[in-house]
């Protein structure tokens, strides 16, 4: 069982009534997972759908070094719902980035919950028509931009601290997932914003 008050206090759950969310409280449970453990694996069988209550979900696909971020979930965000509804396995893996927190609801207990209230499911279809929605943004962004505009809008998009300088927040794998290349090319692009006079190393990488 999760707490209500800290399912109602959720993004996801704001415009929802006090019933669709005690519907689903009394019938999730906790799980945990500490920074790097794998959530889900693509090709496994679904568990559940998962609500971030705290932390950070990437969800990754490809093989090797040849990996790309598919989606980002943060507090308040779903992971699962398309291999528990439309059938088969995961198809990309989910990896806790940080210390992550998540209410799991097995199928069994969202058809209790929906029949409980209906308009869980339609919640649930919002957040499909969602998922798509970034899909496709993300699919334009990739194909329409170069990898050193997309390496620029990420580190323009980065907080500037008290010393007036930025850092990449991961390292250069992960911004290569995030990306939707390899780290050899984000190390490559890197360079090259530093010799244009772009960027300046502080030292340190």
């Amino acid at each position: 069982m999760i707490p209500l008050d800290r399912l109602a206090r959720l993004p996801l759950f704001a415009d929802e009534s006090r019933d669709v969310i005690g519907a689903l409280a009394r019938r999730g449970i906790e799980v945990r997972f500490e920074p790097s453990t794998v959530l889900f694996l693509a090709g496994s069988e679904p568990r559940g759908w998962y609500v971030v209550l705290e932390g950070r979900v990437r969800v990754v696909r490809g093989s090797g070094s040849r990996q790309h971020v598919v989606h980002t979930e943060t507090k308040g965000g779903t992971l699962g719902e398309v291999p528990l509804f439309g059938g088969g396995t995961h198809p990309a893996t989910g990896i806790a980035a940080e210390p992550t927190e998540c209410a799991l609801f097995s199928r069994a207990a969202l058809e209790a919950a929906i029949g409980e209230a209906p308009a869980i499911a339609f919640l649930i279809a919002r957040r499909l028509a969602s998922r798509v929605r970034q899909l496709v943004d993300r699919l334009d962004e990739r194909s329409a931009t170069s990898v050193q505009s997309r390496l620029i809008e990420f580190l323009l998009a980065r907080p500037v601290n008290r010393s007036a300088s930025i850092t990449l927040g991961m390292t250069q794998q992960a911004l290569a997932e995030e990306l939707g290349t390899v780290r050899e090319v984000v190390s490559r692009e890197i360079r090259s914003l530093m010799r244009r006079g772009m960027i300046e190393s502080l030292g340190g990488g």
